[in-house]
């Protein structure tokens, strides 16, 4: 009886404390962020990329992709969830999932499913 109830208070904890990681994500992600860089590249002098994600609740939200090159923007609007650490952007109807390495006031650090390393500070 002890084991099962050690177990299962083991399984609550790691609940409580990805869910809780997951809402700290979220609140750090809320806001504007520039793409330092994709794969170790930095963006061409003449381009830059915009995250900017908008919490609607406590692990997901929304927001804009804005890309600009040569004085010339784009942007395209997405929704996002933060679930294991990780954030699904889904854009124009494709998910892309990001797994979260560091997230800091100051430095977002994310790899996506190609493996590549995007860094990327506050606007």
């Amino acid at each position: 009886m002890k084991k099962g109830l050690l177990v299962l208070l083991v399984a609550v904890l790691a609940v409580v404390s990805s869910c809780s990681k997951d809402a700290k994500i979220n609140r750090r992600l809320d806001g504007e962020w520039t793409v330092v860089s994709i794969g170790g590249v930095a963006p061409e002098a003449t381009e830059s990329y915009v995250m900017k994600f908008i919490k609607e609740d406590k692990l997901s939200g929304n927001g804009t992709f804005t890309y600009t090159f040569m004085s010339q923007s784009f942007t395209d609007a997405f929704t996002y969830s933060v679930l294991d650490q990780k954030i699904t952007l889904v854009l124009d109807g494709t998910a892309d999932i990001f797994s979260v390495t560091k997230y800091e006031k100051d430095r977002m650090e994310m790899i996506d499913t190609d493996g590549d390393l995007w860094v990327l500070d506050p606007k």
